[in-house]
């Protein structure tokens, strides 16, 4: 399944908690380096990972749903508000999210 910003919104008004879970986690993981995951932030600018604007804000959010497997509804409402495009804020990474499941499954 390929992942594109309309099929990733059409998940998180299905399963909002869930998606914006699992899908920081797998980028929290895949994308960051330890530094970064360590210290909430995004200093190798390498094009993967979280943006310098969301690291502290989705690494925070990642690490909570590791340890709980929940989230905040504060934490839910960031990711799913509408950006300037229209879509969801977590739809910002859907390359990133598309690469994470194709690698998953080769």
């Amino acid at each position: 399944m390929l992942v594109t910003r309309e099929s990733l919104s059409v998940l998180l008004e299905k399963n909002p908690e869930q998606v914006v879970g699992r899908a920081l986690v797998a980028i929290f993981k895949a994308g960051q380096t330890e530094d970064e995951r360590s210290g909430n932030t995004a200093s190798v600018f390498n094009g993967v990972g979280f943006s310098g604007a969301d690291a502290r804000s989705a690494c925070i959010t990642a690490k909570y749903f590791i340890k709980h497997g929940k989230l905040l509804d504060w934490q839910i409402e960031s990711w799913i508000k509408p950006a300037k495009n229209g879509f969801p804020r977590l739809c910002k990474y859907v390359k990133q999210l598309d690469a994470i499941a194709q690698a998953k499954r080769s």
